[in-house]
């Protein structure tokens, strides 16, 4: 067996990269080698101390020999590890709302806040993303709220919320009598664009004619000047 151990010393000393290591570990732990196991993880991280995956396993191997205090100790250096690459979840979410995946969007956002609950922005996000929209209070149709309409300039509207009010309120004379005001008013309208339309094509059409006036004036001069010629 002491073989076999300066063996797999050897060949922890020898693996470059974490992820080979982590599996010799593995192998240790297979074989409860405990130990063993919390030597070669304590060596392997004096290489790489950023491997989150060989401290996890150092911290369970300490876990379940009952030395609570040091897989504290390693867990604590975990969380802050991943407390630093949290800020992925929000970029993760950025994208997720870009494509319209609001339930992975907000996954990912509970995520980020799980490691980072003092970003109030996010956190607004968050209950904005999750409140379930409010219904928007129908507006009742009234004169007044016609008005409003017609002095913006919604003439249309203005007309539409009236006969509203008279199918509300077929009694109701001053808004029947307003409705049809208005309605003279966008005859009227109408009216002027369909005569400034005309006025327009009429100009189109003389233009048309003026230019072929003047082209045929044109070529009958180049005719005449290369007769004389």
């Amino acid at each position: 067996m002491g073989a076999l151990n300066g063996i797999y010393d050897e060949i922890v000393d020898k693996i470059a990269t974490p992820s080979a290591r982590l599996i010799l570990l593995e192998i240790l732990k297979s074989e409860g080698e405990s130990e063993r196991l919390i030597k070669a993880c304590l060596k392997a991280l004096d290489s790489f101390p950023d491997d989150i995956s060989i401290r996890k396993l150092l911290a369970e191997t300490y876990f379940e020999q009952g030395s609570i205090d040091l897989a504290k100790i390693e867990l604590v250096k975990i969380s802050k590890q991943i407390n630093k690459l949290s800020s992925i979840f929000k970029l993760q979410f950025e994208i997720f709302r870009k494509e319209d995946k609001i339930e992975d969007a907000i996954n990912s956002l509970k995520l980020y806040l799980a490691h980072n609950s003092q970003d109030e922005d996010a956190a607004q996000l968050l209950s904005e993303l999750t409140t379930p929209p409010k219904e928007e209070t129908s507006v009742l149709p009234t004169s007044t709220l016609a008005e409003l309409y017609y002095k913006q300039g919604e003439l249309k509207e203005a007309i539409k919320i009236y006969e509203q009010v008279i199918r509300k309120s077929p009694d109701d004379d001053e808004a029947k009598k307003r409705c049809n005001e208005l309605k003279e008013i966008e005859k009227g309208e109408e009216f002027k664009k369909s005569n400034e339309a005309i006025i327009k094509e009429k100009k189109l059409t003389l233009i048309k004619t003026l230019e072929g006036w003047l082209t045929t004036i044109e070529k009958r001069r180049i005719l005449n000047h290369s007769h004389q010629a």
